[in-house]
């Protein structure tokens, strides 16, 4: 990868009052004999803060002295929430949904190792680079993320004391836990076995049909020399894990070739029987972001702009992969 991926503009909103996306509104029938004010009241809106709104979205659709006409159908601006989630950190806990693309989506994120296993470690200038860390700060930003487009989020791995951070160099710990409280094991089988049920038991108190999937994020560890694209693994026998990876995978090669036309995507799509692939419910991909022993992709994970950027884009990925299915 270059050596920055595209800086990202946030735009701050005001979170004392309901967010309105672009467009985005339902429409609702007018019972007989119900009057402007008491539509929108069972609308959950008010007239004081939202008749502005509702009047400019149904221009037209009114009689001529101003009424609603019982039996039409009027299009209902969608109140969106502000939810807080203390896991993201201070600065990032108040997370604003701006949309429902993704409402009715259930996504289980998994951060690779944690806990008493750091995962692959490198060195930058000096300073050590835990797996864990970084594959964990990403999944906290790619879950907010999801959860601003209107998805329900379980987050495996939580560690209560870091949140997300902007700095380059993530200071490794071992107090991560598995979902809910669990003390994460030091060997591996215990360990994916625990992470696992975890999934397995939110996974089934879902309703049936309920659109779940399984995200586990990793960065890989080989040469130096060896630079890699974020590349994809999937079951073999699933079906729409294969079409998640896919999705994921265009979604690369689309951001790729506007920020970066001069270089090839050449991340993969694979199958593995990794353990967390054949052993969870929802269909699940297998995410490897990297290598951790290559400088450009160091870059990759240590530049706070470069965790954003594939934390969007896997979530824009998903929300491709939403809408395909629905």
């Amino acid at each position: 990868m270059s050596k920055y991926l595209p800086i990202l503009i946030i735009l701050i909103l005001n979170i004392t009052n309901p967010i309105f996306a672009q467009e985005n509104f339902k429409w609702v029938t007018v019972k007989k004999g119900e009057g402007f004010n008491a539509f929108l009241y069972r609308n959950q809106l008010t007239p004081a803060k939202h008749s502005a709104k509702f009047k400019s979205l149904n221009q037209g659709r009114f009689t001529k002295s101003g009424h609603l006409i019982a039996g039409k159908k009027y299009k209902v601006p969608l109140r969106y929430s502000t939810y807080s989630i203390p896991l993201l950190g201070k600065e990032h806990a108040s997370v604003k949904q701006i949309d429902n693309l993704l409402e009715g989506a259930v996504i289980h994120l998994v951060a690779g190792h944690g806990g008493p296993d750091p995962g692959a470690v490198g060195k930058v200038s000096g300073n050590k680079i835990c797996e864990d860390e970084y594959a964990y700060d990403i999944v906290l930003r790619l879950g907010k993320e999801l959860i601003s487009h209107g998805a329900k989020v379980h987050f495996i791995i939580r560690d209560d004391n870091d949140g997300i951070r902007n700095a380059a160099f993530l200071k490794p710990d071992k107090d991560e836990k598995c979902y809910p409280s669990q003390v994460i094991p030091k060997k591996q089988t215990p360990r994916l076995r625990q992470r696992a049920a975890a999934v397995n038991i939110l996974a089934r108190k879902e309703k049936p049909g309920t659109y779940q999937r399984l995200i586990i994020l990793h960065l890989d560890s080989r040469s130096k020399r060896n630079r890699t694209d974020v590349y994809f693994y999937h079951h073999s026998n699933s079906a729409k894990g294969k079409k998640l990876a896919l999705m994921l995978q265009e979604k690369m090669k689309v951001k790729y070739a506007k920020y970066q036309p001069n270089r090839k995507y050449t991340g993969t799509i694979g199958t593995r029987r990794l353990y967390m692939l054949k052993t969870t419910t929802p269909p699940s991909v297998f995410v490897e972001l990297g290598n951790i022993n290559n400088y450009r992709d160091q870059i990759r994970f240590t530049k706070t702009d470069n965790r954003q950027a594939l934390a969007n884009w896997l979530c824009e990925g998903v929300i491709d992969d939403y809408k395909a299915q629905k």
